[in-house]
């Protein structure tokens, strides 16, 4: 399969993030970091693309229904 040269520059980026991947998830697994608890909830909207998909519609209706339930953002 050929790559392109998109994929050719964004390799070696793509090892670099792979190593710190690797070397935070060792981190926590040696109990050197720690995850934290929130007081609140926590709701996260999103994912790896910018604009189109629908994030801020939806939340715009995740907040009014939360507001509704009786939750105070």
């Amino acid at each position: 399969m050929r790559r392109g040269i998109v994929a050719c520059l964004l390799w070696p980026l793509s090892l670099l993030f792979r190593a710190l991947a690797w070397l935070r998830r060792g981190l926590y697994a040696a109990g050197w970091l720690r995850s934290t608890r929130l007081a609140v909830p926590v709701i996260v909207v999103g994912n790896i693309f910018l604009g189109g998909t629908g994030k801020t519609p939806l939340t715009i209706w995740l907040v009014e229904a939360l507001r509704q339930a009786g939750f105070v953002p």
